[in-house]
C-alpha cells in the first residue's frame, strides 16, 4: 500500500495501519537512528528511539500534513537521535583536535542529501569542506557531525552565539555554492 493511503488511514485513527507502517518502515527508521548513533553502539537505545518515532507518529496523526511518510519518519528519527546524543553529553575529547581527523567521516552523514555515488560524493564534499574558512568548517562539522547545539559550540570555542550562527549560515551557503558550481546540488 502506498504512503498516501497509509497516511489517510492513519489520520482516520485506524490502529491496524500503525502495525503496517511499523512493519514497512521499522528497519528504515532503525537504520537512520543507528547512522546518527554510530559512535554509541547502543542497540537498546536504537530500539527505544525507533519506538518513540512510531509513538510520535500515532500521537500526531491528526496533525500530519504530508503524504510523504518516509520523509517524515526520517526527519523525526534524526531529531530523536540528535536529542539522545545531546542528552548523553559524551564529548570528552577536544573537538578542536578531532575535527580535522574526522573530516572523512563527516562526509558519510550527508550521503542521502546530494544523491551522488558514495565515492564521488565523499570526494566532492571533502573538497568543498576544505575550501571553507577554518572557523566556518569547524562550526559546520561541530553542528552537523557532532550534533552540537549553537550554544555548546559557543561555549566550547569561546565565541559569541551570534558569531557561531553567522559562521554556520556562511558555511552552509558556501558549501551550497561550491557544490552548485560542480553541478552537485539540485
Amino acid at each position: 500500500m502506498d504512503d498516501s493511503r497509509l497516511v489517510g488511514r492513519l489520520r482516520l485513527g485506524d490502529e491496524d495501519v500503525l502495525s503496517e507502517i511499523i512493519y514497512k518502515y521499522n528497519r528504515y527508521v532503525s537504520t537512520v537512528i543507528a547512522n546518527q548513533l554510530r559512535d554509541f553502539n547502543n542497540t537498546a537505545a536504537i530500539e527505544e528511539l525507533a519506538s518513540d518515532v512510531f509513538f510520535e507518529l500515532w500521537q500526531n496523526r491528526d496533525k500530519l500534513t504530508t503524504s510523504h511518510l518516509k520523509a517524515w519518519l526520517s526527519t523525526v528519527s534524526r531529531n530523536k537521535a540528535k536529542n539522545y546524543i545531546r542528552a548523553q553529553r559524551l564529548q570528552t575529547e577536544s573537538l578542536d583536535e578531532k575535527i580535522e581527523e574526522d573530516l572523512d567521516d563527516f562526509v558519510a552523514i550527508s550521503e542521502e542529501f546530494l544523491g551522488l555515488e558514495k565515492e564521488e560524493q565523499a570526494r566532492e564534499l571533502k573538497l568543498a569542506l576544505k575550501k571553507l574558512k577554518k572557523h566556518e568548517r569547524e562550526t559546520v562539522v561541530r553542528y552537523y557531525y557532532y550534533n552540537q547545539t549553537v550554544t555548546k559550540i559557543s561555549e566550547e570555542t569561546g565565541t559569541n552565539i551570534e558569531t557561531v550562527k553567522s559562521r554556520l549560515r556562511r558555511g552552509r551557503d558556501s558549501l551550497k555554492e561550491i557544490l552548485g558550481k560542480g553541478g552537485l546540488t539540485k
